[in-house]
């Protein structure tokens, strides 16, 4: 199969297109695939604007697109990948938000610009609540990169859920997700 035309990168729950990971791919992709387009869009803090707005992006782009997505970029990515029947890989993905994140309501601050500051409310909560998929259509184009000492995710709620999907299980690591460049070319070998 051909690469991508088009890689959409999805960050993380009050993170931003200045995530290290996010920064590591760009530069991977510039110097190894010139040719493929990333996109690191912002992520509005609104779940369904957010899914909304990349959706949108991909109208507007011709060509295959992926995705990837790390924690919360990696749930919307489960669910932007079924819209656009498209290929993603999930890194450390969240997998229930809406319960994970109602014991953070309350003020936030983006952890990369320090200046984003919103209100997380239980409206945020519904809007995860709506994005939840019960059953993954196509689980065969999902790679699911899962660190076994992340300390943000359970991980086994993804082998759970992910069950079906290409799963990638390594001991240790963090929710960061360590040595991630090093599977940059993995990742690449999965969208193509």
């Amino acid at each position: 199969m051909a690469l991508p035309e088009h890689i959409i990168y999805l960050h993380g729950f009050n993170s931003s297109p200045l995530s290290t990971k996010a920064q590591q791919f760009a530069g991977y992709m510039r110097n190894n695939y010139p040719t493929v387009q990333v996109h690191l869009p912002h992520l509005s803090t609104w779940p369904l604007q957010a899914v909304q707005d990349t959706a949108e992006l991909v109208r507007g782009l011709s060509g295959k697109v992926a995705f990837i997505g790390s924690s919360l970029g990696g749930f919307y990515a489960t669910w932007l990948a079924q819209q656009f029947a498209t290929k993603a890989v999930l890194i450390n993905p969240a997998v229930r938000p809406d319960l994970l994140l109602q014991a953070m309501l309350g003020p936030q601050c983006n952890y990369h610009t320090l200046d984003d500051e919103y209100e997380l409310t239980l409206e945020h909560i519904q809007q995860l609540r709506d994005l939840n998929i019960d059953n993954i259509k196509v689980p065969e184009d999902l790679l699911v990169l899962l660190q076994t000492a992340d300390e943000t995710l359970d991980y086994n709620q993804a082998v759970d859920y992910y069950q079906a999907c290409h799963l990638d299980i390594e001991e240790g690591g963090s929710h960061a997700f360590d040595e991630f460049p090093a599977r940059i070319p993995q990742i690449m070998a999965f969208v193509g």
